[in-house]
């Protein structure tokens, strides 16, 4: 396989049949939803941090040709084959596609994506080939790890003011707002504030050693475990935004250093004993 290149749902989009054509950008920046306040005496417009993302659109020109999978030639019934195959894999509508772009061979950036428009097949009949163009649109805005990371920490009744280092989600770009937390008993009054926001969640409850408490932020839902009795009422979200979410891991430089970057977080209690500890499954996002 060739690098940089994308797949979907597992399907090179640089195979025997079809490559993609010169010029195919990158994943662009996000824009930013932006908000505009302006107050009577005051020149320009406040300022206003924790704007949210549009969902960005990422085209792709395919060139189409003759060959059968095993590359052997096809002549114009196998640029047509070629066509139809292309035409099945992009037309999915029962589910996001899985759009992944492969950097090489161990480095993979993952969004669930849909093609929302496909240009007409600009089709050279002499030399049964094709230009074949389409847009993807990621409602999700951010780009994944395919697979999830884990860290773990003690959970205790104070938190330094720079709370700890998530190093397992080291080298994000973007908020992190899909994570699954399992915060391990003994514990009284749980809480977790994500250190670049401000933003997290406290529980007004209580775990004995044996009892666990399931957060998955991206559901805002809790559970206790293992019996599964659901207190996600007894949740309380705070800091910007929190009437939509509960806690977004966000990435800081390290030392102004752009390269080196984590989110921190502060883990707190009312009461800890030994064996409580917090638990973090997830993905690092990337603008």
């Amino acid at each position: 396989m060739p690098y940089p290149t994308y797949t979907v749902d597992g399907v090179p989009l640089d195979a025997p049949g079809w490559r993609l054509a010169p010029g195919t950008a990158l994943r662009p920046l996000p824009a930013v939803r932006t908000a505009e306040v302006q107050v009577p005496g005051r020149a320009g417009d406040l300022p206003v941090t924790g704007l949210d993302l549009e969902a960005t659109t990422l085209g792709m020109t395919l060139w189409v040709g003759p060959r059968t999978p095993d590359g052997s030639p096809g002549g114009f019934a196998g640029l047509e084959e070629n066509l139809a195959a292309l035409t099945s894999l992009f037309g999915a509508r029962h589910r996001m596609l899985d759009l992944r772009f492969h950097v090489d061979a161990d480095t993979v950036r993952q969004a669930d994506a849909e093609v929302v428009t496909a240009a007409e097949p600009e089709v050279n009949v002499a030399s049964a080939t094709a230009l074949l163009t389409v847009l993807f649109r990621v409602p999700g805005v951010y780009w994944r790890d395919p697979d999830a990371s884990s860290w773990e920490a003690p959970m205790g009744t104070e938190s330094p003011p720079e709370g700890v280092a998530v190093d397992a989600l080291s080298g994000s770009t973007a908020p992190i707002v899909d994570a699954r937390l399992v915060l391990s008993g003994p514990l009284a009054r749980p809480e977790v504030t994500d250190v670049a926001t401000g933003g997290g969640f406290r529980w007004d409850g209580t775990l004995t050693a044996n009892q666990a408490l399931e957060v998955d932020c991206e559901r805002m839902t809790a559970r206790v475990l293992p019996e599964g009795r659901d207190v996600t009422g007894s949740v309380t979200a705070f800091g910007p935004g929190s009437a939509s979410r509960w806690l977004h891991l966000t990435p800081e430089r390290v030392a102004d250093d752009p390269y080196r970057r984590v989110p921190r977080v502060r883990l707190e209690a009312a009461d800890s004993g030994d064996g409580s500890r917090i638990d973090i499954h997830a993905r690092r996002a990337f603008l």
